[in-house]
């Protein structure tokens, strides 16, 4: 444990808040901007006539808006709990295992949670 706390200096963990909080913001972003595109789309059917091709490609573009929607606050979760685990000063180590999450992980997935091996399992998981 003690070479995981040397891995993850406060410049490090500092650096890792900013990404974080600038993912957030993104993320947030993008949730309000998909939502209020929805509400426009579902203004612009109330007000006007469609044909049915109109219609089965404002379907098309509501079924993507809500995956990506779903998908961004499943990722703005696990931004906000990466945050919680800086305060705690938690950040870096598994939730399920406790196991030091590794340093060039945390580089490219700031808001990573879990171990690869431990992420893969639960992308398997759900799956089934």
């Amino acid at each position: 444990m003690s070479q995981h706390k040397q891995a993850l200096d406060p410049d490090f963990i500092q650096k890792q808040k900013r990404r974080l909080e600038e993912l957030k913001a993104e993320l947030q972003s993008s949730l309000d901007f998909r939502l209020e595109d929805e509400v426009e789309m579902q203004e612009s059917r109330t007000n006007q006539s469609h044909t049915s091709g109109s219609d089965a490609q404002d379907s098309a573009q509501q079924d993507n808006n809500r995956a990506v929607r779903a998908h961004d606050r499943m990722r703005l979760q696990a931004v906000h709990r990466a945050l919680e685990k800086i305060e705690e000063g938690t950040y870096g180590q598994s939730e399920q295992s406790g196991d030091p999450i590794p340093r060039a992980r945390l580089e490219a997935a700031p808001s990573a949670l879990y171990t690869v091996a431990e992420e893969e399992v639960r992308e398997r998981e759900q799956d089934l």
